[in-house]
């Protein structure tokens, strides 16, 4: 056999290995087992979990239903599905409650294996158990005919303890403050079901905190007065690094509390970044975005009730990565002269909440349909909880 036929022939084998391959991965999608056991674990030290705990599994079947079984816990946490369905689209959500606090295991992507497992915890009232690792402020959008910005947060908090935190206690809610004559707020979680609760100057949730890292994520509109917005950001909880990040060409972000970060890059559009670190409990500071846009004359003569959209830097060529499902795609760390020597490594975190951010504004302008833009912001919520 020549040079050609071997490599034809090695071609060949390659090509019917990689059909085997992924015949099988489709049969072990397709075929899940029908048995599934597994258990209910206590997190906190030196306890076990009771019996007769009710947990629900649900997954995706081939039919592509939606199917959701229950079952209860036995002999310290042991559980046990029967007669499942073959599985369709790999991923599934297996919960159950204990002490009124819903615990969820959610594994997007994988298939129904043994052992599942979810874990649970004892409470405490312990304040102190909680801070903020990561705050970061994103200025998103400006309207500058009605002089308004919209802002997107990214809050990282851990509880280092073993046990879940929750009160009913006003003094020991999970605050967050908000620039004065903050509107539209929505806010979105990892964190297990609670309450949004207006507070002076800001907004509380009434949510149980599981021990480990939780994602926090909010936005909201404020309006600026002429060219600047002045803001006091509090921290209830301290935090150990907060970032403020401007577009380039919106405004200046200006603080005599805050430090010069590299500027970060995400397609063609480039965010300025004011950083400080170890902030500590109840620390407050000064902050300033200066020089944004005002109105012309003929927008400020025209009906302030008009439409309120908002101008939105909408990347083309971004739009066209999202689509495409390119959801990792990194920050570029743009480094004056004097940084280039030693400079810090590149923070997901970061990347992840300024691809959140540019999503919203490809839904809002238009540019992806609901379904793909509800999809992708799922897959880099995820992403953020995988870092934590």
């Amino acid at each position: 056999m020549g040079r050609r036929g071997i490599l034809m022939a090695m071609l060949i084998l390659g090509l019917a290995t990689i059909l085997v391959l992924d015949q099988l991965q489709h049969i072990s999608y397709a075929q899940s087992p029908a048995t599934l056991s597994g258990m209910v674990v206590n997190g906190t030290a030196g306890v076990s979990v009771i019996d007769d705990l009710q947990v629900t599994l649900r997954f995706q079947s081939s039919t592509g239903d939606v199917v959701e079984r229950v079952t209860s816990t036995v002999d310290g946490g042991a559980f046990r599905f029967s007669n499942l369905p073959p599985q369709g689209n790999p991923g599934y959500v297996l919960s159950t409650t204990y002490l009124d606090v819903e615990y969820t295991n959610r594994m997007l992507g994988e298939p129904l294996v043994d052992p599942l497992e979810v874990t649970v915890y004892e409470l405490t009232e312990d304040f102190k158990t909680l801070y903020v690792i990561d705050d970061t402020l994103v200025l998103t959008a400006v309207d500058k005919k009605n002089r308004q910005i919209e802002i997107l947060e990214a809050v990282k908090l851990r509880n280092s303890s073993d046990r879940t935190f929750r009160t009913n206690k006003p003094m020991n809610l999970i605050r967050f403050t908000l620039p004065e004559g903050a509107t539209d707020l929505d806010v979105e979680t990892s964190l297990p079901g609670g309450h949004i609760v207006q507070v002076n100057l800001g907004f509380a949730l009434t949510t149980p905190i599981p021990p480990g890292e939780h994602d926090i994520l909010y936005v909201y509109r404020v309006m600026y007065k002429g060219s600047v917005l002045n803001y006091q950001p509090h921290f209830p909880m301290g935090v150990e690094s907060y970032r403020v990040m401007v577009p380039v060409g919106l405004g200046l972000a200006r603080s005599s509390d805050m430090e010069n970060a590299p500027q970060a890059t995400v397609g063609d559009r480039t965010f300025e970044v004011l950083e400080a670190k170890n902030i500590l409990t109840g620390g407050r500071m000064n902050l300033n975005v200066i020089d944004l846009p005002q109105p012309s004359l003929i927008e400020r003569a025209q009906n302030i009730g008009e439409s309120k959209s908002f101008q939105r830097g909408v990347l083309p060529a971004l739009a066209g990565l999202v689509l495409a499902g390119l959801l990792g795609y990194t920050l570029v760390r743009r480094r004056t002269s004097s940084s280039n020597i030693g400079g810090r490594d590149e923070n997901p975190h970061d990347e992840l909440v300024i691809a959140i951010a540019t999503l919203d504004e490809l839904f809002a302008a238009g540019n992806i349909t609901e379904n793909e833009y509800r999809q992708k912001r799922d897959e880099l919520v995820f992403k953020m909880r995988e870092l934590g």
